[in-house]
Order: structure tokens, then C-alpha cells, then sequence
């Protein structure tokens, strides 16, 4: 999870004394605002639960009337500590981390408790329609539209509901992965986007794990939805025989034979973003990224216009990050900058400049998450707590990732990294 702190607003109680509400994104979004009280008494739980030690420090009180500057520092003492109880796997799957956050989230953007009809896209275009709770967790409603399409529970964690946009070309973007806490019908009217929706979608990028979830019907309904929408929209490049192929187990509606031959297509598996640049091979280069498999893969225009793919394989980066940089004084754009060991085993930071910076970021550390988990003799990941302990993971002899890092910086210049 990557928590930023973007803006804080100043409000007045009932009584007129003054107070700063700060508003708390999740991967880029704004998720819910609250007030360093409430804050305050979270930690005080949290403390009281987990004991003193394993919970990060607190920013103290202040009793004196805040300047500018130390304003400022609050706001980023705030971001670093709910980032740091987030990196912790034990306390962000209690219930005290996620009841807080629900509330808030439902609070902030006054929604009414109350039974709802609610849409849930199928990658294809289909929808399920599904009796459910404006209260209810995306973990709970993912429950739920498994059991339209008959999947088996003990499939659920390789699937997850996503924010996206549909485009006027037909097409959509995913904006995020929604996590097991958060409140989908909340996340979704936030956006104030008539455009968005809640998708089903697999989780996982490696296609070796759709062999197992083809011994479910409700797996395969999922993954057909997921393959054929991909194919149609050129995600997947398929070689023309293998296209006509798979042309011919489609109109047959033969969708295990589909799902057999379309892993043997390129790029298939792969979650492809919308057009943005990098700065490599040169400055400015115009790109199409796709992220999949253990690669990020950009398709670059050069100034010669030719055009060259380039495979950046994510073993091969040390870290990454997450800026927020300043443009025309108005609007923060994020770029995602990793430090790479290129063919001639040289370190270089690339960055790519897109709005999904975020998205970006959680496919990466999907990836990583993924090759930890098949690698031989893990023991846990590795994360920087607040009293900068490390846990380490050994992944290859290359590198061991560190995952979640969130490194403060001002707000025109703030990064979210994992560091090694």
C-alpha cells in the first residue's frame, strides 16, 4: 500500500476552535480525510494492541500555534508514520488498521448505510449484478460475484476488484486495485466519474497460475473474459496462425482450448497503459508500456522515428520511486523513476512519465511479490520498519527487493520508493 498525505484543509468546530483535516490518498487516490485527533487515537489502539515497540513513532503534540514550516512538517511526519503502519503485514490486516480507515472512508464522503444494487464489469463487457451493502469491504463483495460465476473460494485470492475507466474508443484503463478493506461503492462515487467502474480481474501477472484456476468454471468464465477482451484490443499480439486459431476456438466458444493456446501468444498476461514517455533511450521518448511476466516492456518512438522495444526485467532493478512533480503551478503529475543494471551491467535511473505512476508501481511490486514466492529458501519480505530494522528476504544472488518504503519528501517533490 503507498499512503501520501496531498492536501490538508483548515475547518472550525462547533465551539470555533480551529483544526487541520488531511486528506489521505491510497496509490494516487484520495481514500478519506481525517484530524491529527483521530489519528492520535488510532495510534493510541494500535499501541495498546500491538505494544509500544512494533508500532512506529507518532508525531508529538503541539502546543504552541503552528507556523507555515512546522505545518508542513506535521503533514509530512503524518505521511511517514501511517506509510510505516502500513508496511506492516500483521497490523494492516487487523481489524483496528481497517475499521478506522472503512469509517473514514465512508464519513468523509457521507455515504448512507444502506443495501444497493451494484454493477460489477466482467473484462469482456459483461456485468454481474449484485445484492450487496454501500458498508460492505471489496473483500466481501468479491465474495459475492465469485458466487454468480460459480468460482471456488479457494480461488478468490488470484482475483480482485479494480477501479477503471472506459474510454470512447470501447476500451477502458485501470486506474487501481481496490484492497480487501476498502469500500468499492465509496471508492467508485469519489471519483465523481460517470466513466468508472468496478471490474473483476485477475491479480496475479504470471500466466503459469491460469493452469490452476481452469479447474474451476467459474476460473475459466473469469479468464476467458479477461483473454478475449485483451486479444480483441491488441493487449496480446498473437503470430497470425496462432490468431487464426484462436479466432476459430472463440466463434466455437471452446474456452479451455482458447485459454491453452492464447498463453503461447506475446504479451499475453500482460496489463498494457495508456500512451506516456521516458526518458530512455532518449529524452521525451514517446511509449507504449505494458507490464507482465518479470518484465516492463516499452515500445518507444525515437526522433528518427523508428521505433524500438525495449525489456527492462524487473530482476534487474535495485529500486524504485515515485515522484510528484509540479506542473504550470496548478496540477501534481507523478513519474516513476527505477535504478536499473542494464546488459553491460551499468546502473542508470529510468524514468517513465504517466499518470498510472502508481499502478505502475503495484504491478512491480506484484511481480517482485511473485518471484519471492517461487524462489527457494524465503523466509519473509523484506520491509524497513520504523526503527529501520530489516527483514530480508533472499530473492537471487542479484538483488532482494524491499517493498511499500515511503521516502519524505516536500509536497511538489514527494516519493513513495522501494528501496534495497
Amino acid at each position: 500500500m503507498q499512503f501520501t498525505i496531498g492536501q490538508t484543509e483548515r475547518a472550525c468546530d462547533s465551539l470555533g476552535a480551529r483544526y487541520v483535516v488531511y486528506g489521505i490518498h491510497l496509490e494516487g487516490y484520495l481514500f478519506c480525510k481525517l484530524r491529527y485527533s483521530q489519528l492520535y487515537r488510532w495510534n493510541e489502539k494500535l499501541r495498546h494492541y500491538f505494544g509500544k515497540n512494533l508500532v512506529p513513532c507518532f508525531p508529538p503534540k503541539n502546543y504552541l500555534a503552528p507556523t507555515e514550516s512546522m505545518a508542513e512538517e506535521r503533514r509530512l511526519q503524518l505521511q511517514q508514520y501511517i506509510q510505516k503502519v502500513g508496511e506492516d503485514p500483521v497490523i494492516s490486516a487487523s481489524e483496528i488498521f481497517t475499521a478506522l480507515l472503512k469509517n473514514a472512508q465512508q464519513e468523509t464522503f457521507k455515504i448512507r448505510a444502506r443495501d444497493i444494487l451494484l454493477e460489477i464489469l466482467l473484462a469482456d463487457g459483461k456485468s454481474l449484478m449484485i445484492d450487496t451493502h454501500a458498508s460492505h469491504s471489496a473483500d466481501r463483495m468479491l465474495e459475492i460475484a465469485a458466487q454468480k460465476v460459480e468460482l471456488s473460494r479457494q480461488f478468490l485470492e488470484h482475483f480482485a476488484l479494480y477501479l477503471v475507466c472506459e474510454r470512447p474508443n470501447g476500451g477502458y484503463s485501470v486506474l487501481k486495485r481496490l484492497h480487501g478493506f476498502e469500500l468499492p461503492y465509496v471508492s467508485l462515487w469519489s471519483l465523481q466519474d460517470e466513466n468508472c467502474r468496478i471490474m473483476i480481474r485477475k491479480r496475479y501477472l504470471d500466466p503459469l497460475e491460469d493452469k490452476m484456476l481452469m479447474e474451476s468454471s467459474g476460473g475459466v468464465t473469469l479468464l476467458y473474459s479477461q483473454a478475449t477482451y485483451e486479444l480483441d484490443r491488441g493487449w496480446t499480439t498473437p503470430t497470425p496462425e496462432l490468431n487464426q486459431k484462436l479466432k476459430t476456438f472463440q466463434d466455437a466458444e471452446m474456452k479451455r482450448e482458447f485459454l491453452e493456446s492464447i498463453g503461447k501468444a506475446k504479451f499475453y498476461g500482460y496489463v498494457l497503459f495508456e500512451a506516456c514517455s521516458c526518458d530512455y533511450p532518449e529524452p521525451n521518448t514517446p511509449a507504449v508500456v505494458r507490464v507482465g511476466s518479470d518484465e516492463i516492456n516499452c515500445c518507444t518512438q525515437l526522433s528518427s522515428n523508428r521505433f524500438k522495444e525495449i525489456s527492462f526485467k524487473v530482476n534487474r532493478i535495485r529500486c524504485w520511486k515515485i515522484s510528484l512533480q509540479m506542473h504550470d503551478e496548478t496540477e501534481l503529475k507523478p513519474e516513476l523513476s527505477f535504478e536499473y543494471q542494464d546488459s553491460r551491467d551499468v546502473w542508470q535511473w529510468i524514468t517513465i512519465y504517466t499518470h498510472q505512476a502508481f499502478l505502475l508501481s503495484s504491478f512491480i511490486q506484484e511481480i517482485v511479490i511473485e518471484k519471492l514466492k517461487i524462489s527457494e529458501g524465503y523466509t519473509e519480505m523484506q520491509i524497513e520498519n520504523a526503527a529501520s530494522e530489516l527483514r530480508t528476504t533472499p530473492w537471487n544472488s542479484l538483488t532482494a527487493l524491499m517493498l511499500n518504503y515511503l521516502r519524505v519528501m516536500p509536497m511538489e517533490d514527494q516519493l513513495v520508493e522501494c528501496k534495497e
